[in-house]
């Protein structure tokens, strides 16, 4: 192109034009970014994004939620809006408000608070405090203020059974205290001394009793069942309350051994009666891939029937077997006497029976649930924090208390992107970046400068 004052001119207007043009783009995109927030992780876990399970909580919402953080200015605080923020994306029913402690501290004092950055979470006419900030703890607590209504898990008492209160490794006392923290109210119930079973009773734990029940208490619990209550039962092999009548009623039966898995050794467990669980498809495992413990476990059976839907959900590996001998010394398997596993030992019942409660003119029916464990021992001080016992046993009072959805809501976790190279790896990857990529790139700008020397 011929160069003259002329396209000089329109060479200086074209490059006038795209600076306008560039600097309006600027501001343009200056200004959508105060209009807009639009976020994404690429992070392989996807660990700063919420869980399908925090998620499944939001869809549920249906008031607005008012978080009031007591938090200084600084890092604090800004790493609470970051972690709301996940929560916003998903529903615009999430209010954030933070609230200076230090500016305000006759409102902080009259609230409670004792931390910085406590949050008080409003939903509707109910309050929850917050003093963990994790995604986790939060899921939770908008998950205890969805319940509708207080939830009471009834355990019977008076035969030996394990003591929601109870402090001994026998005892339930930590496993009952996080339930009350996903908002059920554990309680007991003398049933020689009330006569009755509560009639606000979401579910009727039976945890192992070691008596065996009068026939008058037997007869309340099977009234129990038979108007559709919702029963947890835990039995053990060292239990002699077989409670026969109740087993009959569901048409169940228990096995006499104890399981056993003598190769569990090579895991670092040195008791062969703690055996590994093994999940069959139903919504209490779904998704549920974490390894659970249980020690001293009971093979349960159970007949086909009309009356009852019989699913069983935890059973244990093919390597084990039900030992009818004594545990001690070596333990070994004897045909004909020892029933080779895997060996079903958690059973989910369910069965829809008519709707008394609902006012409808239309025959409604409601679902009754029923689990029965050969296991008690896997949610009590002494194993629950064993792998994921603990979430084991909120899945199964989840299912109970028919809120399938809201079960298990694990933290996220970062994934282990740490490389192990040999030592040739790592000898061949060295020279790669120090000595082949620079020849290269090298002898790249050699051949280009020749070339160019020679037009």
């Amino acid at each position: 192109m011929e160069i003259n004052k002329q396209s000089k001119r329109t060479l200086r207007l074209q490059g006038w034009i795209f600076n306008l043009l560039f600097l309006a783009s600027l501001l343009l995109i200056g200004w959508l970014s105060t209009r807009y927030d639009q976020k994404y992780d690429w992070t392989a876990t996807g660990l700063h994004s919420l869980t399908e399970a925090s998620i499944k909580v939001l869809d549920k919402l249906d008031a607005p939620i008012r978080i009031h953080s007591y938090a200084s200015e600084g890092e604090l605080r800004d790493g609470i809006k970051n972690l709301i923020e996940r929560y916003q994306q998903y529903t615009d029913q999430i209010e954030l408000i933070f609230i200076d402690p230090m500016k305000n501290p006759d409102k902080t004092r009259d609230m409670g608070i004792r931390v910085d950055g406590e949050m008080v979470i409003h939903y509707q006419e109910r309050t929850e405090h917050l003093q963990n900030f994790s995604e986790e703890s939060i899921t939770n607590t908008i998950q205890r203020l969805l319940r509708n209504a207080e939830r009471h898990i009834v355990f019977v008492t008076g035969h030996g059974e394990r003591d929601p209160t109870g402090q001994a490794n026998y005892d339930l006392s930590l496993f009952s205290g996080n339930l009350q923290k996903i908002g059920f109210q554990a309680v007991t119930v003398e049933l020689p001394k009330t006569l009755a079973i509560p009639q606000n009773t979401s579910v009727l734990v039976i945890a192992s009793p070691l008596a065996e029940y009068l026939a008058g208490e037997l007869k309340l619990i099977q009234d129990y069942v038979k108007q559709g209550g919702n029963l947890l039962w835990l039995t053990d092999p060292q239990s002699k309350a077989k409670l026969a009548p109740l087993a009959e009623q569901l048409q169940i039966s228990f096995s006499s051994g104890t399981i056993v898995d003598t190769q569990i050794q090579l895991l670092g467990v040195n008791d062969p009666t703690i055996v590994m669980g093994q999940y069959q498809p139903h919504p209490i495992t779904n998704n549920f891939d974490v390894l659970t413990l249980y020690p001293r476990a009971v093979g349960i059976q159970y007949q086909e029937n009309d009356t009852w839907q019989v699913s069983p959900f935890l059973q244990s590996i093919e390597r084990s077997w039900v030992e009818n001998g004594k545990l001690e010394g070596t333990i070994a398997f004897d045909q004909g006497i020892d029933i080779q596993g895997p060996v079903q030992f958690g059973l989910a019942l369910q069965r829809d029976i008519p709707d008394t409660t609902s006012d409808s003119q239309e025959p409604k029916t409601r679902t009754q649930r029923i689990v029965v464990m050969g296991d008690g021992d896997f949610i009590a001080n002494a194993y629950l924090g064993n792998q994921a016992n603990q979430a084991m046993g909120e899945n199964i009072i989840n299912w109970l208390t028919h809120d399938d959805s809201l079960i298990n809501i694990p933290p996220a976790k970062a994934a282990d992107a740490q490389i192990t190279l040999s030592e040739t790896s790592m000898a061949i990857l060295g020279a790669i970046y120090m000595l082949l990529i620079p020849i290269m790139l090298i002898g790249g700008g050699v051949f280009i400068w020749l070339k160019r020397r020679k037009r």
